[in-house]
């Protein structure tokens, strides 16, 4: 007589998949993956933070004035948009190997490129190029741990790695300014050193990044997809095979591959309001957040405060997100997502009326700190949320133009904020970007509910 297998058969449809992936105590990654996520997370950041920094020193030195200033800026807003869509549709066609492979390549190759410029037509390609990894990093390892993490950690993950990110990014710019100050060339070497994202590469492998199993399931590949599943499991201690599903599950018969989601297809039915809410919030809210990010300073001295106090609250405004962050750690798995973004979007239009009403210089400081708490408190749950309400062929598509198409928003804030800002003064820029934060976060109340859900419930 032929002895029992001792572990059950897995189930392999889009559920069953689901089912134990969800019930993992913790995702089943190993310390190499953590590690590539945590740098794709810090790079990215890293790449649109020394940004900012280096911009002056790269004026001297090319000369750059007029409309050559915003060309590396505007180009990399661009590249960010292209990218984002580009590999977000190879993420969904091909796998999301291969699609974090190529934003990585990009982002590596582009910041390490910026380095060795010239003049500033090979700045604005090389910013362009890194542009283009920029736009899909974020959106597409969002995408990956919400699809390799249980329904009630999903977010809680996602916050960690952007508390890593926001601690290791207050480091890296106080440790920035003696190498700006030491060499003329000191922008080179922080551009260059985004090019050691590069590192990351190896690490897209069988036993660190994986393969994701909702995206094998989804594309026919069962036996893999329960393969990576069975690895998981091991890991955090389960008996590989989905011994612990109920019996309904077992029951359920392998899920055909779906059918692939094309881009224009999201903006129709039944994903064309998703797309909307996500796309429309995304947009709306980077002209507020690119127009008070750019123009704090001059927004501050437009009301009476001092240009050192200006420069020293924008500085400050940096340290805050770590408070924001640790805040979004602590309860991104016990609130609604949308929730949570309508709060921390509402905060940074308090604190941005805070600045503006005349209250006095130590509560307009005061504004000027929480309208950072707000945007780092709404960035986890966002991000998170742009991934968690789309299903699986389509999720890198739509998180990439969702996100990558959203930056639109900053190209238009030059010409929606800077007017006003310059024509009319600091306080009605200030109210039109209120008027849009409060658009922004009426949008996003309109979506769907997605904590604790799984990502096949939530997809229906």
């Amino acid at each position: 007589m032929s002895q029992m297998p001792l572990d059950p058969p897995a189930p392999v449809s889009a559920r069953g998949v689901d089912a134990r992936i969800d019930a993992m105590p913790k995702v089943g990654l190993n310390r190499a993956a953590w590690l590539a996520l945590m740098l794709c997370f810090f790079f990215a950041n890293y790449d649109i933070s020394v940004l900012a920094i280096t911009l002056p020193a790269m004026r001297d030195e090319f000369g750059l004035a007029g409309a050559a200033l915003g060309y590396p800026v505007t180009w990399n807003l661009v590249g960010y948009c292209i990218g984002a869509y580009l590999f977000g549709r190879v993420a969904d066609r091909y796998g999301r190997q291969k699609g974090l492979t190529l934003t990585i390549a990009a982002l590596g190759v582009g910041g390490f490129l910026t380095a060795f410029s010239w003049d500033v037509w090979s700045l604005t390609f090389f910013r362009f190029l890194t542009g283009c990894g920029m736009g899909a990093v974020l959106a597409l390892c969002s995408a990956y741990i919400g699809e390799l993490a249980p329904k009630n950690q999903r977010g809680g993950y996602l916050s960690r790695l952007y508390m890593v990110g926001t601690v290791l990014l207050l480091v890296i710019g106080f440790a920035s300014l003696p190498v700006l100050a030491a060499s003329a060339t000191g922008w080179r070497f922080l551009l260059g050193f985004g090019g050691l994202v590069l590192l990351v590469l190896p690490l897209v492998n069988k036993n660190a990044l994986v393969e994701s199993p909702r995206w094998l399931v989804a594309m026919g590949r069962a036996e893999e997809a329960d393969h990576i599943v069975r690895q998981m499991e091991s890991r955090v201690g389960l008996p590989p095979g989905g011994t612990l599903l109920t019996d309904d599950l077992l029951d359920e018969e392998s899920a055909p591959a779906e059918g692939e989601v094309s881009a224009r297809a999201l903006f129709k039915a039944p994903y064309l309001a998703r797309m909307l809410i996500v796309l429309g919030f995304w947009f709306i809210f980077y002209v507020a957040m690119y127009g008070y990010a750019s123009y704090l300073p001059l927004i501050l001295e437009g009301i009476g405060i001092s240009t050192s106090k200006a420069i020293l609250v924008t500085v400050l405004g940096r340290v805050m997100p770590l408070i924001s962050v640790l805040a979004a750690v602590l309860l991104v798995e016990r609130m609604e997502r949308r929730t949570m973004i309508v709060i921390g979007t509402l905060v940074f239009a308090a604190s941005l009326l805070l600045i503006t009403l005349d209250l006095g210089e130590a509560v307009a400081t005061a504004g000027a700190l929480f309208s950072s708490f707000g945007i780092a408190f709404m960035a986890t749950p966002a991000y998170t949320y742009t991934a968690e309400v789309f299903p699986t062929r389509a999720r890198g598509t739509a998180s990439a133009i969702a996100d990558g198409v959203g930056h639109l928003g900053g190209a238009v804030t030059p010409f929606v904020v800077l007017p006003i800002l310059t024509s009319f003064g600091a306080r009605p820029a200030s109210f039109v970007m209120v008027g849009l934060l409060v658009i922004a976060a009426a949008i996003i109340r309109l979506g769907v509910r997605t904590r604790d859900r799984s990502l096949t419930d939530i997809a229906a």
